[in-house]
């Protein structure tokens, strides 16, 4: 090989060399200014899924005539807890296969 095609490789490998450094750092910046708006992002969606379980209980409790705030109103809440629950866990021990 000529010493200007090994010069141009060295320049390639250089510059290769550089960009893989910086786009590192980029990530690296980003993943710290991202990792605590994670945890705030799931806390936000837990809250959601529990106001949107809130409200399918309400709405199949008084679709039976369990009016709210009720006794029978609360146990079927507790029913349809226990339900999920369940499920849910069924779901998992599925995906464990």
């Amino acid at each position: 090989m000529s010493p200007r095609t090994l010069k141009a490789i060295g320049l390639v490998y250089s510059a290769a060399h550089v960009f893989f450094w910086c786009l590192l750092a980029a990530i690296v910046a980003i993943a710290l200014f991202s990792i605590p708006r994670i945890s705030e992002a799931r806390a936000v969606a837990e809250r959601e899924r529990l106001r949107e379980i809130s409200a399918e209980n309400r709405f199949f409790c008084e679709k039976w005539g369990l009016r709210a705030s009720t006794h029978e109103h609360l146990i079927c809440t507790m029913d349809l807890n226990e339900i999920r629950s369940r499920a849910e866990k069924r779901l998992t021990d599925n995906d464990q296969f």
